[in-house]
């Protein structure tokens, strides 16, 4: 991301690795449960290959940890002291960027298992009624502290907006 002026980073980086266990989780699951049912068919007497269930599981465990890490990946996010930008895609690429003076609300949310994990999302209300405008970071580690420094860069931003070059109020 380019910087503007006297922009300066205040965070960046990608959902975190504990963000997606509740993703591998559910895939595991899933995989267990195919397996399951090919294994019940064989019992059955279906004349499935015995192979089958092990391969089932290898992929499907693999195509969840593939899946998960793109996701992670190719999701980047950015906050700087004068804008939210957000960079999601593995083809094609979608790109948002909002000026941090344009934040109107900040919202933490974090499951009970976000909150042993210790992250969660931040969901930025800016000053639109546009759906396309919404940003959501998800997979946030401690999005508390984070919260706390938008907050900080947000009002120094404000204070600095209603100063004259020479420092005053104009």
């Amino acid at each position: 991301m380019d910087m503007m002026g006297d922009e300066r980073m205040i965070w960046e980086g990608h959902p975190t690795w504990r963000a997606m266990l509740s993703f591998h989780i559910k895939g595991v699951l899933v995989t267990l449960g195919l397996v399951l049912l090919i294994v019940a068919a064989q019992w059955l007497g279906a004349g499935i290959p015995n192979t089958l269930p092990v391969a089932v599981f290898v992929v499907g465990i693999g195509i969840t940890v593939a899946i998960g890490w793109l996701q992670r990946f190719f999701t980047q996010y950015a906050i700087t002291t004068k804008r939210l930008h957000m960079r999601t895609g593995i083809l094609s690429k979608t790109e948002k960027s909002t000026n941090v003076d344009r934040i109107q609300n900040i919202t933490v949310q974090q499951s009970p298992v976000d909150r042993m994990l210790r992250v969660g999302s931040i969901d930025f209300d800016t000053a639109s009624n546009d759906f396309s405008d919404r940003f959501m970071f998800r997979g946030i580690n401690d999005p508390q502290d984070l919260r706390d420094e938008i907050m900080r860069a947000r009002d120094a931003e404000k204070t600095a907006g209603g100063r004259d070059d020479q420092g005053g109020l104009s």
